[in-house]
């Protein structure tokens, strides 16, 4: 292999990190109603599903929880048709939301949520390792929110998003006669912002809702760290700043809320994210001979949630829900740093709430991961899997 090939191979397989997969479970109880809350969320989560929806209600609100995620991703290799799993990785994204009705009308509220986030790790001596071992992106959203009723059939609210975003990769270096090892980490903030409606067409019946949260433009500084590098590729090789730049996406949600009974509500919501600002990587080195832009050509993508809530008394609730969401990558740039594939998620949850103001909630999703093809140049094959989905919250009304 030649030293150019080399470089080359490096940066194509390095620098495709920046998936940023979306993550919607932010409070349990729309976990278990497949996320289909953007005409019915009334609480302090409403300043990540729907800033309107924190308006009507005076008082003081505070839900915080957190969300264990266990992924199993598999890679079929269609060159030699071995299965490669990752190895077995718990993730954790946490949720707090404050709300204050400061009147009957006007509230204000912050968030504090992990909109972004994605990762893999696969095993060592994986068919793959060259490509990736382990790739993970964090997002960290804080989300100061206003929202006012301007009407009593109609809400409108709007915040501020503060990102945060930290990005690790690590990947296999083959040389001639060796193996050494690349990593690269970096940071980056970036600011948007967020803003929803929410009306009622049908008096106890039939509301509206909707919300728009902008894309985030994040420029990551960091380093890259060479290991275990043959001294005639050492010069080059060296460790060094990289700098990248990323937009994570706009997403768009419509939704509708029923109520079929008094005590069954139901929800349907529409998700357009627009991945396809994504159309290439840059990642640029101190030394300018390692640069090389990469095309991703990611496309705009639309998610369906539909979901029912049952009061099977006045304190207990009980939740169904359905998504499928699409996949953002072409099968000619989808690698396994970042695996991806179209999503099918079945919901259920419960929840319970005390007479003097406390609500427990928990919801559960189970993922399958819909089998993909990557026709990706040098590692073709099929990525498929599941995941387990848990959501836990608590919360203080009074």
């Amino acid at each position: 292999m030649t030293r150019t090939a080399l470089l080359l191979g490096l940066l194509i397989a390095a620098t495709s990190f920046a998936s940023g997969f979306r993550l919607e479970t932010h409070h349990a109880r729309a976990a278990g109603m497949g996320i289909a809350v953007t005409a019915l969320t009334d609480d302090a989560s409403a300043i990540v599903y729907n800033p309107a929806g924190l308006a009507g209600r005076k008082g003081f609100d505070v839900q915080a929880g957190l969300t264990i995620v266990l992924p199993a991703v598999v890679f079929t290799s269609d060159t030699t048709g071995v299965s490669s799993q990752t190895l077995t990785r718990l993730s954790t994204p946490i949720n707090l939301n404050v709300a204050w009705g400061i009147t009957d009308d006007l509230s204000i509220g912050v968030g504090i949520f992990n909109p972004f986030g994605a990762g893999a790790t696969w095993p060592d001596g994986w068919e793959g390792r060259g490509r990736a071992l382990s790739s993970n992106v964090q997002t960290f959203a804080f989300n100061p929110t206003i929202a006012y009723r301007i009407h009593p059939r109609f809400k409108i609210g709007a915040g501020l998003q503060i990102l945060r975003g930290t990005v690790a990769i690590e990947r296999a270096l083959p040389f001639i006669d060796s193996e050494g090892k690349v990593s690269l980490g970096g940071d980056a903030w970036g600011v948007g912002w967020n803003a929803g409606v929410q009306g009622t067409i049908v008096e106890d019946r039939l509301t509206f809702g909707f919300t728009w949260r902008s894309n985030v433009p994040l420029r990551f500084s960091g380093r890259a760290h060479f290991g275990n590098v043959p001294p005639e590729f050492q010069s080059r090789l060296a460790d060094q700043p990289i700098i990248a730049s990323v937009t994570m996406p706009d997403v768009a949600t419509v939704g509708l809320g029923f109520k079929a009974t008094p005590r069954l509500r139901v929800g349907l919501d529409l998700n357009v994210i627009t991945w396809s600002s994504f159309r290439q990587l840059f990642i640029d080195f101190e030394s300018k001979d390692l640069d090389n832009p990469l095309p991703k050509r990611w496309r705009d993508t639309m998610s369906v949630h539909l979901g029912a809530e049952y009061d099977v008394t006045n304190r207990i609730q009980a939740r169904l829900g359905a998504v499928y969401d699409e996949a953002a990558t072409p099968t000619d740039t989808l690698t396994p740093d970042l695996p991806d594939a179209s999503r099918v998620r079945f919901c259920a949850g419960v929840g319970y709430r005390f007479e003097f103001g406390l609500n427990l909630d928990a919801g559960y999703q189970f993922v399958i991961l819909v089998p993909q093809a990557s026709t990706a140049p040098g590692f073709s094959g099929t990525y498929s899997g599941s995941a387990q989905v848990v959501g836990l919250n608590a919360g203080y009304r009074w």
